[in-house]
């Protein structure tokens, strides 16, 4: 959506400025920037091509404001081109979702990727439908708004739109980038960060064909391993270079709003250990009453041993045009554990993550969410 969107944007801009005396142009804005716009100004650029001053002011103005990077030659509009930023990105996510008409009861999901996306997204599904015989795959009764292929979203809306029973959506865009709505439920999902970082190695190493992630300089480049690529993103913490860094700080913001009735927290490690409890909660949370008869049943089906099997009406690769064909969709269910990030650290280097970690996070927060960590425990 958001690649659209700036080629569309790009693509304006081009055909605007062709139409340009481009010398006239830049004698206005030239004044402008020096002494501010008068009336006089607008007598060198003709009525229709004022419009187009127009557009570049609001170009610059966003990229004054950090939402846009604008790079090529700046004294040539002709060969400008503009990237969004990463605030930029998050602007547009979140204009996208104050588009979507959300409904009293929708439940949004909201996770990391890799944070146990689908694995709630299966408990929902079994909550609502209260039977492990869905009517549909869960990547079509929750598909993803986000995704970067433009026939998936425009296909999501419709299947949104079309569905009677209570919706339950997918998310990986952070509570703090979504509006809030009082009459949805929004359900954070948290993982350790390290082991977050294993699993989306795994996934972009091991899932994904070798042509979507390769770059067009690193053909011959070895591939970080999973160690390296956690210990560049401790060094790098304190930064937006770090997943680490973005993890905690979209965290901190939904453990200040957890007290909030429409909110819901839920930890990786829970449902790792606690299925049941869990799945009761939330049905507690939500408002839906499951017959006792039915808990057993709706347990397993949600065990991830039992979504490992069922794997080919779960995973979302599946639809992906990215996804290497040649690996089955059991895969993509890797082992659902915790602990693997922390095992590739010697104790000085989970330190200096621990150390970095406090600089972005609240400590309680950082004890809840490292609770599988024993190290940690020790360190208070």
């Amino acid at each position: 959506m958001l690649m659209n969107q700036l080629a569309s944007l790009q693509k304006a801009y081009e055909t605007l400025s062709d139409t340009l005396d481009a010398a006239a142009i830049n004698r206005a804005a030239a004044r402008n920037k020096e002494a501010g716009p008068t009336a006089a100004d607008s007598d060198d650029i003709p009525e229709d091509r004022l419009l187009v001053l127009c557009a570049m002011k609001a170009v610059e103005a966003l990229a004054l404001r950090g939402y846009l990077e604008i790079l090529g030659d700046p004294d040539d509009s002709r060969r400008l081109t503009f990237t969004l930023t990463e605030r930029g990105s998050a602007a547009l996510e979140k204009a996208s979702w104050a588009e979507f008409p959300s409904r009293p009861g929708d439940i949004i999901i909201s996770t990391a990727p890799k944070s146990g996306t689908t694995w709630m997204q299966m408990i929902c599904a079994l909550l609502i439908f209260q039977t492990p015989e869905l009517p549909a795959s869960i990547p079509e009764l929750s598909p993803w708004l986000e995704s970067q292929w433009p026939e998936e979203r425009a296909r999501g809306r419709q299947q949104f739109a079309a569905q009677q029973h209570r919706r339950f959506i997918k998310t990986h865009r952070p509570l703090k980038e979504i509006p809030i709505d009082p009459q949805v439920t929004y359900i954070v999902v948290a993982r350790n960060p390290l082991d977050v970082m294993v699993s989306m190695h795994y996934q972009d190493s091991v899932l994904l064909a070798a042509d979507d992630l390769r770059q067009p300089d690193d053909s011959e480049r070895p591939r970080k391993s999973v160690r390296q690529c956690v210990l560049d993103n401790i060094s790098e913490m304190g930064t937006t270079r770090s997943l680490f860094n973005g993890i905690l700080e979209d965290l901190s913001y939904a453990w200040e709003r957890r007290a909030e009735p429409n909110i819901v927290l839920v930890h990786y490690e829970d449902l790792s250990t606690d299925l049941q409890g869990e799945m009761r909660r939330l049905a507690k949370r939500l408002q839906i009453t499951v017959p006792e008869d039915n808990w057993p049943s709706l347990v397993q089906a949600a065990t991830f041993e039992q979504m490992r099997a069922a794997a080919d009406q779960l995973q979302p690769l599946k639809y992906s045009e990215a996804r290497d064909a040649s690996r089955g969709y059991e895969a993509f269910f890797r082992r659902g554990s915790s602990g693997d990030g922390r095992a590739l650290l010697t104790e000085s280097e989970a330190d200096r993550y621990y150390t970095q970690a406090a600089q972005i996070a609240p400590q309680e927060l950082l004890a809840w969410l490292h609770r599988d960590d024993e190290h940690y425990a020790l360190r208070e």
